[in-house]
């Protein structure tokens, strides 16, 4: 399996707009476009729902969402293990407290983290229930 195209699944998943994950990538739409439906050739399932005006996730796509996430994750750890891992930190950190506590004491600290670290993006879910 094509871990680029895993990769590209995942942003495409996360941002549900195939253009901007492909891009974010360097890849064209169509480009982008083609990889994914190659991808879901594979299997013969359907992972993402296109139209004209937006792309949802299918239900195939959600239950293979975090299977993808944890297969690029040990790629990560393998090259990281081999010495080839970026030497900065990069991914998505998510993070859930309540609201109090965050106003209190993440968010003083963002600014500078993410200036820290401009490679990290945050998933910041904030509840008091």
């Amino acid at each position: 399996m094509d871990t680029d195209s895993l990769r590209l699944f995942v942003i495409a998943a996360d941002k549900l707009n195939i253009s901007a994950a492909g891009k974010e990538l360097g890849m064209a739409q169509a480009v982008a476009s083609a990889r994914l439906a190659k991808l879901e050739h594979a299997p013969g399932a359907d992972l993402l729902h296109r139209s004209t005006r937006k792309v949802a996730l299918s239900l195939e796509g959600a239950e293979f969402l975090p299977y993808a996430r944890e297969i690029l994750e040990q790629e990560d750890a393998g090259r990281a293990a081999l010495g080839q891992g970026s030497a900065t930190p990069t991914g998505t950190l998510r993070f859930t407290a309540p609201s109090t506590f965050a106003q209190l004491y993440i968010a003083p600290l963002m600014t500078d983290f993410l200036q820290r670290h401009p490679g990290i993006n945050l998933d910041l879910r904030f509840s008091d229930t």
